[in-house]
């Protein structure tokens, strides 16, 4: 079984660890290399690292559309599968005809919930108490195909982003095994039901926190963008503002008034901030430019710059 894997995170490592015990991945098309860091040197990503560890070949293309030099090439290595997560591209419908047997896409929400490219940060932010992964076949539209197979997982109240990411990448592993073995029994997938919903592209700007939101909103923003681009808000102070990272929260009210939201409510060993409703703990903290602290250390040298001031 000829394998080419379409993916450029790290979420998807497990699975091609899978795909490779199970089949032969002949090739990896991934996002080229990127500037990262402060001196903005060109790095690969995560799965062409792998994939060259493991000796598989690795395509980059710049762009798809049009790309004839690489839809003869992937033509030519004969693939029976296509197995696609989180590219970060619309692969155009003439190459998803590619694969002898079919153009699968692991996606991580319960489709048709969570559309798009942000499904298990949007899921947090939202309160969802459960999500999952869908394996799909691909088709011209987006997360729209037909579902070959569907897993639940539920969300625990101290899942973040990372936790849950890492529950989910070790349920895609098993989602796929089971699909590719359904759709080499013959199986064709059926269609999608339910109402659909998106998870739209992270921005910034996502992370400004309303303190006049309630403490349970909040605390789900926290855990859903604790990764990128981070849950921030400005300790505002007579003459300047200071930008401050919430890295880790809970709720300590979740009902109730305790003053203007963005005020503190409690500095004495805790951070507890009123909200629209209910009051939130602050259980980790980062200054712009500094390390993250837990709350008791940041009270220990900003405690009268706290006093002073107020979030919002």
């Amino acid at each position: 079984m000829k394998i080419v894997y379409w993916g450029s995170s790290a979420f998807g490592i497990r699975c091609l660890e899978t795909l490779k015990e199970i089949g032969e991945i002949v090739a990896v098309v991934t996002s080229p290399d990127k500037p990262k860091g402060r001196h903005l040197k060109i790095t690969p990503g995560p799965v062409k690292i792998w994939a060259q560890k493991e000796n598989i070949v690795v395509l980059q293309p710049e762009k798809l559309k049009n790309n004839t030099e690489l839809s003869s090439l992937l033509l030519s290595m004969k693939p029976d599968f296509f197995i696609v997560l989180s590219y970060g591209k619309i692969i155009p419908e003439n190459y998803l005809k590619i694969p002898v047997i079919a153009s699968l896409n692991i996606h991580p929400s319960l489709l048709p919930k969570y559309r798009g490219p942000a499904p298990m940060e949007w899921v947090l932010i939202n309160g969802e108490k459960e999500t999952g992964v869908t394996v799909i076949l691909m088709n011209k539209d987006i997360d729209a195909g037909k579902i070959i197979c569907k897993n639940i997982l539920k969300i625990e109240q101290h899942d973040d982003i990372f936790t849950l990411r890492e529950k989910l990448s070790v349920l895609a592993t098993e989602t796929i095994k089971e699909a590719i073995k359904k759709v080499l029994s013959g199986y064709q997938g059926e269609e999608q039901q339910g109402d659909v919903s998106y998870a739209p592209k992270l921005k910034k700007s996502d992370g400004l926190i309303k303190w006049e939101n309630s403490a349970v909103s909040i605390h789900n923003r926290v855990r859903g963008l604790a990764d990128w681009p981070g849950a921030f808000t400005f300790l505002n102070l007579q003459n300047r503002k200071i930008l401050l990272k919430i890295k880790k929260s809970s709720i300590e009210k979740e009902e109730g008034n305790y003053g203007k939201p963005g005020t503190f409510v409690d500095l004495n060993k805790k951070i507890l901030v009123a909200c629209g409703t209910g009051i939130l703990k602050i259980e980790q903290i980062q200054q712009e430019g500094k390390k993250p602290q837990s709350a008791i250390e940041y009270l220990n040298g900003h405690i009268n710059l706290l006093k002073q001031g107020y979030l919002g």
